[in-house]
């Protein structure tokens, strides 16, 4: 059996701008980092000639490819050149679906990472990254843009460039020491929320061009980030971690309702910032506390229950077992 770990991510800073929209015409820049929480997807020999797909919530078996229901799997075991080569897949994963945290991007790069080692092949991150994309963004034509795919298959903290699907990584160099302050000062609630992401960027899509200013500051807003990190200026990481979110609330789409208001100044009353990650609402809240406020922030969020988080160094890996 082949099982391949993909981790999640946490977005930063300028999601959004990697949207196929934005990114084609003006270049998207993203900052964001893998966390520990992971999707695990696992592959067998098929039986009796069938194709078998356990997921959340659902299971599918069928004779022919094109009758699986679940896109993600179908179109990456006929990216991968298994039309034709039944298997049993699962897919495991550590958070809730429509979680915000990047699920439907770890899943696919997952997949085909899966699939590349049950063929005996050894694909890059890069490539694995790249298919994914071409899945989600241009073959379903998703609820996604371009990042989710490459931070989970390559893993750690990374700025992104886009220039439409042309993507280069760089790792954002942080001391030992500076990774670890920066990690403590991170917070993870869930809210139990779940949203499809794909509505809310079609309202997006259909009001692009109002859009633009901001989406524009929110690639400026992530170089800032990208620096302030490399500094080790932690209050001003949180002021562009905040800051993002703000800006996404003056964004047509399914990003701000009265809880969201609620949250984001519930924390900001204890001097931290929050961002409620992903393009839309999304079940999670990230708090960033620069002078120590995490306490404050727990008793602030009552309500919500606190999830451990750590950063991620590693992409997508594949094991026979």
């Amino acid at each position: 059996m082949i099982v391949a770990t993909t981790p999640l991510r946490v977005p930063l800073g300028g999601g959004l701008t990697d949207l196929r929209a934005y990114a084609e015409r003006f270049g998207g820049v993203t900052v964001s980092s893998t966390i520990g929480s992971s999707t695990f997807v696992s592959v067998l020999p098929g039986v009796d000639g069938r194709f078998e797909v356990h997921y959340a919530g659902g299971f599918e078996t069928a004779t022919r490819l094109g009758e699986l229901r679940h896109a993600l799997v179908r179109e990456a075991l006929r990216a991968s050149g298994m039309a034709d080569t039944p298997v049993r897949l699962a897919i495991w994963v550590d958070v809730a679906g429509e979680s915000g945290l990047g699920t439907s991007g770890a899943i696919t790069v997952g997949v085909l990472q899966a699939l590349a080692t049950y063929r005996g092949e050894r694909l890059t991150p890069e490539r694995v990254a790249e298919m994914a994309a071409h899945i989600e963004v241009e073959v379903l034509e998703g609820a996604s843009g371009y990042h989710d795919p490459h931070v989970c298959a390559r893993g750690g903290l990374l700025r992104l460039d886009y220039e439409g699907a042309s993507v280069r990584a760089r790792r954002i160099e942080l001391t030992e020491q500076g990774r670890s302050d920066f990690e403590r000062s991170l917070l993870l609630f869930a809210s139990g929320r779940q949203a499809r992401t794909k509505p809310s960027l079609d309202l997006l899509s259909a009001q692009f061009e109002r859009a633009l200013p901001v989406l524009h500051d929110i690639k400026a807003l992530a170089i800032e980030l990208e620096a302030a990190l490399e500094r080790g200026d932690l209050t001003d990481v949180a002021r562009c971690i905040g800051a993002k979110q703000h800006l996404k609330m003056r964004l047509p789409g399914h990003f701000s309702d009265p809880f969201v208001e609620d949250v984001v100044a519930r924390v900001e009353a204890t001097g931290a910032r929050a961002q409620v990650p992903g393009g839309k609402i999304s079940g999670y809240v990230l708090v960033c506390c620069p002078g120590g406020e995490h306490d404050a922030v727990r008793r602030a969020l009552h309500d919500l229950r606190e999830v451990p988080l750590t950063l991620g160094r590693l992409g997508t890996r594949s094991v026979v077992v």
